[in-house]
This record gives structure tokens, sequence and C-alpha cells, in this order.
């Protein structure tokens, strides 16, 4: 039986990742780099942390990651505060299904404990999830398992008798490491077949998985 459903952020519940590329592209040119949006896709799913060793990989030892990284933050604050943020399909509706069948909710992503609270507040779905957690707060991000069993263990259930709803590789990773079932709802890009084949079901929005969760017994 269902007791818990963790939520992925970024791509899964808003629109972000298409607004922090684009931060990451405007604010990489400006420092006189050449980013690439195939360099961002590795990001997904990553903590700040990750995201710092990749800018050292991409752009060399002597780039000011921390600096960079701060600046993109800075740049998608901006377009969000001018242009709003995109809640995905299916959001509230799986929300308001989860809360009439008594099941707790958990947000656990990446980006940071300011950024998760002020995207949820922002949106309006405030008050709506029982934990928000960044994996900052743990001590490895995605792929590693960390978070989710974090929120696992506050809220006292098992892994097995939690949801894990993902977008990213790194994620569906984590959730599949920690023996926590998973449902892939592709963003940016799709999963391996291999990772595909690991999960419970992939599905194109979050709209599906309310008729998923009543077919399959999960519920």
């Amino acid at each position: 039986m269902l007791k818990l459903v963790i939520f992925d952020m970024d791509g899964l519940l808003f629109d972000t990742e298409t607004v922090t590329c684009r931060a990451f592209l405007e604010k990489g040119k400006e420092w006189g780099l050449e980013p690439t949006r195939e360099q961002y896709i590795e990001f997904l799913g990553c903590n700040a942390e990750a995201i710092c060793k990749k800018y050292y990989v991409f752009f060399g030892d002597d780039i000011d990651a921390e600096e960079l990284f701060r600046q993109v933050g800075e740049r998608k604050m901006e377009i969000i505060q001018k242009e709003g943020i995109g809640v995905k399909k299916g959001v509230r509706e799986l929300l308001d299904y989860l809360e009439s069948k008594g099941i707790p909710k958990a947000v656990a992503s990446g980006s940071s404990q300011e950024m998760i609270e002020d995207n949820v507040r922002r949106t309006g779905l405030w008050g709506r999830f029982d934990y928000m957690l960044s994996t900052e707060n743990v001590k490895r991000g995605k792929p590693y398992p960390d978070a989710f069993l974090e929120i696992c263990k506050k809220s006292g259930v098992k892994p097995e008798e939690a949801l894990v709803l993902e977008d990213a590789e790194n994620g569906v990773k984590a959730a599949i490491a920690g023996q926590i079932p998973v449902i892939n709802v592709p963003d940016v890009l799709e999963l391996p077949e291999e990772l595909k084949e690991q999960c419970v079901a992939v599905v194109d929005s979050l709209e599906e998985v309310i008729h998923l969760m009543e077919t399959s017994g999960l519920c």
C-alpha cells in the first residue's frame, strides 16, 4: 500500500529547466565562455556542488565556479520574477487526488532549500507538501538516494512503501539505488532504455499518474 509520494521539483513540478538553461547560456556567454545545451543537460538532477564540479570540467580549473553558479541562479530568479513560473500539467490534480487518499507528499530537489520554498510559495502550492528537502542538506546528492531515504525516515515509511516521481536520469537512478519504486515523467531528455525498464512506468505527464495509481493497485 502506498504511504508516501516524493516529487522532484525542477522539470517535474515546475517548468524551470528551460529557464535555468536560458540563464546558464546567457551568463556563460557574458563570461566569454561557450556554454551549450548539451552541457546543461549534464546538470539535470545535480545539486550546487556537483554542478560546480562540472563547470571546472567544461571551462577549466581557473573558472570561478561558485560565482558563475551564483550569477546563473540570480539570472534565473530575475526571469522568474519577470515572467513567472509554469506549473507542469497535472500537478494540482495529482495533489488533490493524493490528499483525497490521505497520502503524504514530499519534495526532494537538487535546488537550494530557499529556492524550493520560493517556488512552492510563488506557485500557490505552499502547505500542500508534508516535507521539502534539498539534496544540499544530506551527505550526497542525486544519483545517490540520500534525500529520498531521509524523507522516508522522517515520514516513518519504508522505501518500498513510497513512490518517487522524477523527470531526470539522476533522480531515477537515485530512486533505484534506494530501492524506491519510481515513475518517470520525461521533461528535457528521455531515459536510456535500461533505466526505463527499471521504472514502474514512464508517462507523458503527471495527469497519467492518477490513472496509473487507480489501475495498478498502487493506492
